[in-house]
């Protein structure tokens, strides 16, 4: 069974196959950069668990991604794809939205190409069911759009989505990833910036910056949506219920409070609460782990 998480790590865990699920479930946590240039939140949500082998490739023409994609393919068996989801008939931001999506190629011949999206969700725009299904080549070009100039927060979420910040080259050509040669063994992460890591200074931090901007809290309900379904794949199938629920509350509740900023009524209590309570819990739980 396809475990709920983001769009990225959804097809990153169908990409690897295995024993993926259970190496991102260990890999999971919730770390925040806090000095962006631009003012975005920049988040890495696990560590990366395809051990290094995946860099970001492009074309900037159709022609050429066409031929290098169907190389792949024929190298390597699937191939991880950036679709555009303006452009995704099956996506619930289908000409309404254009957004970075991860989506797999699994197979190319005259009938045209094979394409497995696993993605399932629920959002405010729709849900999203996954999709499978053969594109011919006019509408796997239109799929794949580049989706031009993003959003830095945006661009965060691409940057890290491996886990760790990566170069994912220009936003305004057809891009994918390929396989290449591992990092050697010890090769430490390129982290630029200042991150938190550590539960309690994570959750305070978020809390005092999105109860003081309202735009902030709105351009990032997706990447804490994105953190609560990771984190309840960490907990698995067993989890204890009030930090399981307080992961379920948190998405809720910075909707209500980005959909009531955006109405001039501010409800900042609803997030302070939510975040305060997990900061209690997760502080909690690493202290029982110490111990035990």
């Amino acid at each position: 069974m396809t475990p709920a998480l983001s769009c990225y790590s959804t097809t990153l865990v169908e990409y690897l196959g295995g024993t993926a699920a259970d190496r991102l479930a260990a890999a999971v946590h919730l770390w925040v950069r806090t000095d962006e240039p631009d003012g975005a939140l920049a988040f890495s949500h696990h560590d990366r668990i395809d051990d290094g082998t995946l860099v970001h490739d492009h074309c900037r023409d159709w022609v050429s991604a066409r031929a290098v994609l169907a190389g792949l393919l024929a190298e390597e068996g699937q191939v991880i794809v950036v679709g555009n989801a303006f452009h995704l008939p099956w996506s619930p931001h289908h000409g309404v939205r254009a957004v970075p999506h991860w989506f797999l190629l699994r197979a190319h011949d005259a009938e045209g190409w094979l394409v497995a999206d696993p993605f399932h969700a629920l959002m405010p725009g729709g849900e999203q069911l996954p999709y499978g299904g053969v594109l011919d080549d006019g509408s796997l070009r239109r799929a794949l759009t580049p989706v031009g100039r993003l959003d830095p927060a945006v661009r965060n979420r691409d940057v890290h989505a491996l886990g760790e910040p990566v170069d994912i080259g220009p936003s305004d050509a057809y891009r994918w990833l390929r396989r290449t040669t591992p990092p050697p063994a010890g090769s430490p992460a390129r982290w630029p910036g200042t991150w938190l890591r550590e539960p309690r200074e994570v959750f305070a931090y978020l809390r005092d910056r999105l109860t003081s901007d309202g735009g902030l809290l709105e351009r990032h309900a997706d990447d804490l949506w994105a953190a609560s379904r990771h984190q309840l794949h960490r907990l698995g199938p067993n989890p204890d219920p009030d930090l399981a629920d307080a992961w379920t509350q948190l998405p809720k509740a910075l909707r209500f409070a980005a959909d009531s900023a955006r109405r001039g009524r501010p409800r900042t209590g609803v997030v302070e609460r939510a975040l305060d309570t997990l900061a209690g819990l997760s502080t909690g739980m690493e202290v029982s782990r110490a111990r035990g």
